[in-house]
């Protein structure tokens, strides 16, 4: 009897101890199944899925964070990465066709002074020698063609409203500048020679430029010979690539020059012949001009800076004759090795951070193409 007691037990206490095994494997699965849950909802809202075409190259990107005492937003980093895969493209192109580019300007100054982004700037700037600009001009369309996100701005398509060539100023792919810009900035050029890549799936413009439709991108400047220049036939080509410019971008003060019978680098019959031409005729005139008589010289610069402005942004050629790569927020990006004789011809102490903060962009997105965008909202409202 005692037997049957124990036995009888010992199967009950079996029972029982599957009974509370099979519980607790009921009870580990529904804890794990609520863990995956909060997961999920959490990596929803803390990450968001990228296109599967970008690349995450912003530490952090999903959220905000202090930067030297200014607020980086995840929506601005949001747009640094934009630009970092769009310069990635950029740096595809250039290798797979053995072009020079080197970062300049504010990223230049981000890549030694911060080693990424300025934290208040939302461009990117590079320069390239103009026999590789003029390379990279030629293959780039090419290297673009199947890919639906990139697309690119040329200087010499946009339209003035003083032009005398009848465009209709409503074209989404024909930037326009107002008189009203114009009067707001009488010394500068409307648009500098340069070549701009654009993300088609993004919206970017500036509170002066309103009238410019834009999506987000990268400045691709050109370095030309300069002053001083020992050789005479370097000089006078860069004094009448100045003049060409500036009949250009001031055509009004070069025709009162021509009538007082001002002396200068081009006969001015010529010059009046030139200033008859549609705009478009005359930038790609002054490019062709540029490329055929290019020289190497002590000094090179960007040279819409250096017509339409006081300040000079000229460099010695020899701190660009070497690379160096400097740590950009994940990535490295090509530098000029004399970045620091660069940076100090450009911006005097340029290690010193300002107490004034400046952003470029007064209103921009990355998850709104710029055609859908400026066909649905009224800029100045949102200003």
């Amino acid at each position: 009897m005692k037997e049957e007691l124990e036995t009888s037990r010992d199967g009950q206490t079996n029972f029982l101890l599957q009974q509370q095994n099979r519980l607790l494997e009921q009870q580990n699965k529904l804890l794990a199944e609520l863990i995956q849950q909060r997961q999920n909802h959490s990596d929803y809202h803390a990450s968001p899925k990228l296109p599967n075409d970008e690349k995450i190259l912003v530490e952090d990107l999903f959220h905000d964070e202090i930067r030297d005492g200014f607020l980086v937003t995840s929506h601005l980093k949001r747009l640094w990465n934009v630009l970092l895969n769009m310069l990635g493209e950029i740096d595809r192109i250039c290798k797979k066709h053995d072009i020079r580019y080197f970062a300049i300007g504010g990223t230049l100054l981000g890549a030694a002074r911060h080693k990424g982004f300025i934290p208040w700037d939302d461009d990117l700037d590079v320069i390239m020698f103009r026999p590789d600009y003029e390379k990279f001009k030629r293959v780039v369309e090419d290297e673009l063609k199947d890919n639906p996100r990139y697309k690119m701005w040329y200087w010499y398509n946009h339209h003035l409203e003083t032009d005398p060539e009848n465009v209709d100023s409503s074209i989404l792919e024909l930037p326009f500048v107002s008189k009203e810009q114009r009067d707001l900035h009488p010394n500068w050029a409307p648009f500098f020679p340069l070549m701009r890549i654009l993300d088609k799936r993004t919206t970017y413009f500036q509170d002066d430029r309103i009238n410019v439709h834009y999506a987000a991108w990268i400045d691709i400047f050109c370095l030309d010979p300069c002053l001083p220049i020992e050789d005479s036939k370097a000089e006078l080509t860069f004094h009448a690539a100045r003049r060409i410019l500036r009949a250009l971008t001031f055509p009004e003060e070069v025709l009162e020059n021509i009538r007082a019978g001002v002396k200068m680098a081009i006969p001015n019959d010529k010059l009046l012949e030139f200033l008859k031409l549609p705009f478009k005729m005359k930038a790609l005139a002054l490019e062709a001009f540029l490329a055929e008589n290019f020289t190497e010289t002590p000094y090179v610069c960007e040279l819409a800076y250096f017509t339409t402005k006081t300040l000079k942004y000229s460099y010695k050629t020899k701190c660009f004759e070497r690379t160096t790569y400097l740590p950009f927020e994940k990535i490295k990006i090509p530098c000029p090795a004399e970045f620091d004789e660069v940076l100090t011809d450009r911006y005097g102490d340029w290690r010193e951070i300002p107490d004034k903060k400046k952003k470029h962009a007064a209103v921009f997105t990355v998850d709104i193409p710029y055609e859908k965008f400026f066909k649905k909202v009224n800029v100045n409202e949102v200003l």
